[in-house]
């Protein structure tokens, strides 16, 4: 998620997400929403990426992938796709013990991995940059 971790530090790093989550809006394409959402299930910081959509009068993420952000490791955590109501879990909790479906992890990673591509290919971090100077 190199071009969603860029955009984060283009508005002033994880602190600055905490204060305030970024929205970016490119013509032909969803808004794209980053929030952080405190702590992951690693004790990792946690980061909501969503496309979003309105449908009779109700946002509906296409999709909402959270990840823990692990210096530039970023570890999925969730995935919702509303249209198809679909929600998965990359890690859960049982007992005192975290547990990872290590082929849900792969998978996320390589969608991740193509959508990072097609945001910056589709002007997002250079909006990002725009909006960023006209804040200074």
């Amino acid at each position: 998620m190199r071009t969603v971790a860029r955009i984060i530090e283009v508005f002033g790093g994880l602190r600055q997400l905490a204060l305030r989550p970024i929205r970016l809006d490119v013509s032909g394409f969803m808004p794209l929403c980053i929030e952080y959402l405190g702590t992951g299930p690693r004790g990792l910081p946690m980061v909501s990426v969503t496309h979003y959509y309105e449908q009779a009068g109700d946002l509906m993420s296409d999709p909402d992938m959270t990840f823990e952000v692990d210096g530039a490791a970023w570890l999925p955590v969730s995935f919702q796709q509303d249209s198809i109501g679909l929600y998965q879990e990359v890690v859960v909790q049982e007992g005192d013990r975290l547990v990872v479906d290590d082929r849900l992890d792969k998978a996320l990673r390589e969608f991740a991995a193509v959508w990072d591509t097609n945001l910056q290919s589709q002007g997002f971090l250079e909006e990002a940059e725009r909006q960023s100077g006209n804040r200074r």
